[in-house]
């Protein structure tokens, strides 16, 4: 996040779908006024009470509360378009630009439909190790040209696309040091290499 789209001092930023405000609380270290989204009263009701600042603040509700709360200079939509079918996703970009300030930026990830990921989450389900994801959480998974296809419907265009998150995440509780090495060489390899997640970087066009 911090490579490719760092928050940009003094900007409004929205958080779309900010969970528990972890992503939030980051970029309000260096934005000046961020508000995260989410539909879940539990995730803006804990994020409200562990982030919740003068800069930093949640909104409870449906995505279109975003037109209320603009504009915004940067829009954040982290591991949330997979959570929806392929024109929800859409309309959800589309409302961050009629929301979006003049020269106004997007940033997005969602898994990589061309990448280890689908085995890992049918290993996931099969497994019983986490609720199930495959139609039950994860409605759409995206490849590099449908994330691309997205983003020009809704009129962004795309400045940077690539994948993250390969075997890092799971070197980290073995070794830190390692983990840092791997996502290292992944982060370089990002435009190459089918790594499991999609990170997209957009403008307004």
């Amino acid at each position: 996040l911090d490579r490719v789209a760092p928050a940009r001092p003094g900007g409004r930023v929205a958080d779309v779908g900010c969970g528990s405000g972890v992503i939030a609380a980051h970029l309000a270290e260096t934005a000046s006024d961020v508000v995260g989204f989410d539909a879940n009263p539990a995730a803006v009701s804990y994020a409200t009470s562990a982030y919740g600042t003068r800069r930093l603040r949640f909104v409870l509700g449906p995505f279109d509360q975003i037109l209320d709360e603009g504009p915004f200079d940067q829009f954040y939509c982290l591991e949330v378009l997979e959570h929806m079918y392929e024109e929800q996703a859409i309309e959800t970009l589309r409302v961050c630009a009629h929301a979006a300030s003049p020269g106004a930026r997007l940033f997005v990830t969602t898994p990589n439909a061309r990448s280890a990921w689908p085995v890992i989450e049918w290993t996931l389900d099969q497994f019983h190790l986490v609720p199930t994801l495959d139609e039950a959480q994860h409605l759409t998974l995206f490849t590099r040209a449908m994330l691309q296809r997205a983003m020009s419907s809704a009129g962004w265009q795309v400045e940077d696309i690539g994948t993250f998150n390969g075997v890092a995440p799971f070197l980290a509780p073995a070794s830190e040091s390692l983990a840092r090495g791997a996502e290292r060489l992944e982060f370089a390899t990002r435009r190459l290499l089918p790594w499991n997640l999609l990170y997209c970087r957009a403008a307004l066009r």
